[in-house]
């Protein structure tokens, strides 16, 4: 049966990249069920920015701290679950890289990166909100989010994000192609495994693509929600296409993403529009 080894993965995005999905293919690969696993019961765990879990685990309400206690008790915390692992933790972030936050007790980082402009018309659909404001969001360094049940954390711009995960050496991080994991999923998924140290077969590598292929994602979430839905979104699966913007983004729109980000997109292959 699939399996990795126990500790701390981080499994690091900016928003709208494909963290959800490589959730999903983990957690099926790791099942090895011959059913799909429920997409809104893929794990015990998924991620560390709740706001229950650190007042569970810190005894203290973030609501108390100020923005360097909070940075300096979650970076405590992350170290504190780490330590204590006997299974691996595949746990989502969209943090801005920040080794005094993020801790170092994790195993390895995957960082998931996808072409800014399909990431702008994810982002817009997703948060219900007109293109030009997502990209402003993209392109605004000093970002954060947070929501009802989230601690409040640093986002800042697209290319800042990829360039602190990819440019890191806290630890081993690998850097997964959201256009790579959609046109060439087993192989992709195959390699990551690899990486993180852990074993699988063929066959489960291509049971657990089959079981998350997005029509199935879509089929579950049209007869049972997905919880990481926000209000009023139509649907949180959508189409997953790769160049989407082409047919979707003004000149201008594009011209705007293309003038703050160009050189990063150049290094990870998201060439000009022209």
């Amino acid at each position: 049966m699939a399996w990795l080894p126990p500790g701390l993965v981080w499994l690091a995005s900016y928003p709208k990249s494909g963290n959800t999905w490589m959730r999903v293919l983990l957690a099926n690969l790791l099942a090895g069920a011959d059913r799909p696993r429920d997409i809104n019961n893929l794990s015990a765990e998924e991620s560390l920015v709740g706001r229950w879990r650190f007042c569970d685990d810190m005894l203290v309400d973030p609501d108390l701290l100020d923005a360097g206690e909070l940075a300096r008790l979650r970076r405590a915390q992350h170290d504190f679950v780490a330590s204590r692992l006997t299974a691996p933790f595949i746990c989502k972030t969209h943090d801005r890289f920040d080794g005094s936050v993020l801790g170092g007790g994790a195993r390895r980082s995957l960082y998931l990166i996808r072409d800014p402009r399909d990431v702008a018309i994810s982002l817009s659909h997703h948060s219900s909100i007109p293109l030009d404001h997502a990209i402003g969001q993209m392109t605004d360094a000093a970002c954060h989010a947070d929501g009802p049940m989230q601690l409040r954390y640093p986002l800042g711009d697209w290319a800042g994000h990829v360039e602190g995960w990819s440019g890191q050496d806290a630890g081993s991080t690998r850097v997964v192609r959201y256009e790579d994991l959609r046109h060439h999923t087993a192989a992709t998924l195959s390699s990551v495994i690899v990486f993180l140290g852990g074993e699988a077969t063929d066959a489960e590598i291509r049971r657990a693509v089959a079981h998350s292929a997005l029509e199935e994602l879509q089929r579950q979430e049209a007869a049972r929600g997905f919880r990481e839905s926000r209000p009023g979104q139509d649907r949180f699966f959508r189409s997953g296409r790769v160049g989407e913007w082409r047919d979707v983004m003004t000149p201008a729109q594009v011209e705007a993403l293309e003038e703050r980000f160009l050189p990063v997109m150049k290094r990870w292959g998201y060439g000009p529009s022209r």
